[in-house]
Order: structure tokens, then C-alpha cells, then sequence
């Protein structure tokens, strides 16, 4: 079965897209590209052009009204309203019997052909479940989606009707409640399909998953935005197309101070010796010994800037 990745971004989020469609292609050469355009402006529309073109890779785009979201509250700081455009997916794609929809904060380090060919059977998404949860709740991040059942249930205007009801309120975004509204109808993948790069939600480093094939830049943490654990990665697949991202925004004063605050607070804890924060530090240098390093060292040869776009599974 082939590989189709649905993205969706507004305009600030194009950086993590083209990122994105370029790691997937290293790895996965055969794969094709759609992404929700919630208000890419025309410069960024064209990047994404010649993106394709560079790649050799069908991406396609479909665009979608801005104000389509309006109506649904952003209840978390971190979260957009684009990050409702995956449930959109089975009716902007009537086409398609599956996809694998992918967060635009997401880096590729391997072959993803096991999306392509899970058994969905009449489950309704297969998902990585979020790391430390007991609840058997997943990630929506990555999501692959049995679009057939989502069409027959109507799967999408149920979740965000669920999501803007006043009756019980639900505060983290959509995923909660696709975790709410698809609870027991979810395949579980491998947890290397969706990494954190985040220390603080691996306890200990025997708690991060072998074989990792995607890492997932969550929350404000966005490498191309600030420096963040694990944005080595990131950026080696940046600087393969650094002529094709836009130039770089200033970062908003408060996204500075919020940044210099958790510097802060990070070398007090350590300075006390701090438990959480001696654990964190030891799950950092576990991502960067055991991922990071190895996968740069492999692929070093096209690690300059400007090199040409390559492929490799």
C-alpha cells in the first residue's frame, strides 16, 4: 500500500513543514504529500512548489477557509486552531481510503512503510500511545486513519461537535477527545513512531523506545524557533533545503523570557540536586548518545549546507 502524509499548517508553521516533507522523503522516496493549507501565504505556498519539484515528490495542497475554526475555543497556550485541521481530513480527501496525517513539528529518521500496511480492520486510527499514560491513550500526532469509518460515522463533526459542548468542557485540544470518542477502537503502533523530544516525560532513559523512526518537537518547543533538545536532528534535514525556508521571525519577548525562565529554573534544580531534574538531565544525555549522535554520524555526508536532496531508506 502506498505512503500518503497529511500535514496542515497557517503560515507560521511552514519551517516545520518543509522540514517535515523533507525528512519523509529521505527515508520513504515513494511517498506522497497533502497539506491543509489553514492560510499559507503565497511566498510559502511557492516554497512548498519547489520543495516537490527538488524531491521528485507529489505534494499537493488543498486549501482551507481560515475562518473554518472560529466557532471551536483554543483552551491550551501551546495549542492553534490548526491543529483541528486532521479532522477534516476524511472529507477534504474523499479519494482516499487511508492516511497517515503527521503533526508539522515532526522529524523523520526511518522507513515508515508499517503505517502503510497495518491491519486497521473496523478500528478507527492506529496511534502511539502518549509516554508514562496508563490509560491507553495516544498521541494525535501521528494518526493513521481509516477514513471509510470515520466517513460512516461521521467521525470528524462528532468529535468537534463533542469538543465545543459546554457540558463537560474538554481542555487538551482534539486529541482528547478523539482519545475520548474513539476509546477501544484504536490500534496501538510502536512507540519509535512518536518520540517526544522532551526529557521531562521519560522518566528514566530505560523508558525511551528502540528503533525511534519519529520525533516529535511538542509543545512551544519548536526548533526552529528556539534551541530545544534533540534539534540537532531537525536541523540536519533543514540545512539540506535552507534555501527554500523563509527567513527566520524574531522571537516574541515573552517567548524569550518564558525560555531564559526555564533556563532558570533547570540550573537551580540541578544546583539542589533535585531528583526531577537530575533524571531529566540523565534522559537528555540518553536522546543525544543514543539517538541524535548515531543518526548524525550515519548520515554525516549530507550534513552540509546545500547539499543536494537524497534519498534513503
Amino acid at each position: 500500500m502506498s505512503l500518503h502524509i497529511v500535514t496542515g499548517s497557517d503560515d507560521n508553521y511552514v519551517p516545520g513543514v518543509l522540514v517535515l516533507l523533507a525528512s519523509v522523503n529521505f527515508h520513504n522516496p515513494g511517498a506522497r504529500f497533502t497539506v491543509l493549507d489553514l492560510g499559507i501565504s503565497p511566498e510559502n505556498r511557492a516554497r512548498l512548489d519547489r520543495l516537490g519539484e527538488r524531491l521528485g515528490a507529489r505534494v499537493d495542497r488543498v486549501e482551507v477557509p481560515v475562518d473554518v475554526f472560529d466557532h471551536v475555543p483554543v483552551r491550551r497556550a501551546h495549542l492553534t486552531r490548526g491543529t483541528f485541521l486532521r479532522l477534516l481530513i476524511p472529507e477534504l480527501l474523499p479519494a482516499d481510503d487511508r492516511v497517515v496525517y503527521m503533526d508539522c513539528d515532526m522529524v523523520v529518521l526511518g522507513d515508515l512503510s508499517l503505517l502503510a500496511d497495518v491491519e486497521l480492520g473496523e478500528q478507527l486510527v492506529a496511534a502511539v500511545r502518549s509516554p508514562g499514560n496508563r490509560d491507553n491513550k495516544v498521541n494525535a500526532g501521528l494518526l493513521v486513519m481509516n477514513l471509510p469509518r470515520w466517513r460512516a460515522e461521521d467521525m470528524g463533526r462528532r468529535c468537534l461537535a463533542r469538543f465545543v459542548s459546554d457540558e463537560k468542557p474538554v481542555l487538551n485540544g482534539d486529541e482528547a477527545t478523539l482519545n475520548l470518542m474513539a476509546r477501544g477502537r484504536i490500534v496501538f503502533l510502536p512507540p519509535g513512531f512518536n518520540l517526544f523530544a522532551f526529557s521531562g516525560f521519560y522518566p528514566t532513559p530505560a523508558a525511551l523506545p528502540p528503533d525511534v523512526r519519529v520525533v516529535h518537537y511538542v509543545v512551544d518547543r519548536k526548533p526552529w524557533r528556539l534551541r530545544t533538545e534533540m534539534d540537532r536532528l531537525w536541523w540536519f534535514h533543514a540545512r539540506r533545503i535552507a534555501d527554500l525556508l523563509p527567513p527566520p521571525r524574531p522571537l516574541p519577548l515573552r517567548a524569550r523570557l518564558s525560555q531564559l525562565n526555564r533556563a532558570r529554573r533547570k540550573a537551580m534544580g540541578l544546583w539542589l540536586g533535585r531528583r526531577k531534574y537530575r533524571a531529566r538531565r540523565e534522559v537528555a544525555r540518553a536522546m543525544e548518545e543514543g539517538i541524535v549522535e548515531p543518526y548524525l554520524a550515519r548520515w554525516a555526508a549530507a550534513a552540509t549546507q546545500g547539499a543536494p536532496a537524497i534519498s534513503a531508506r
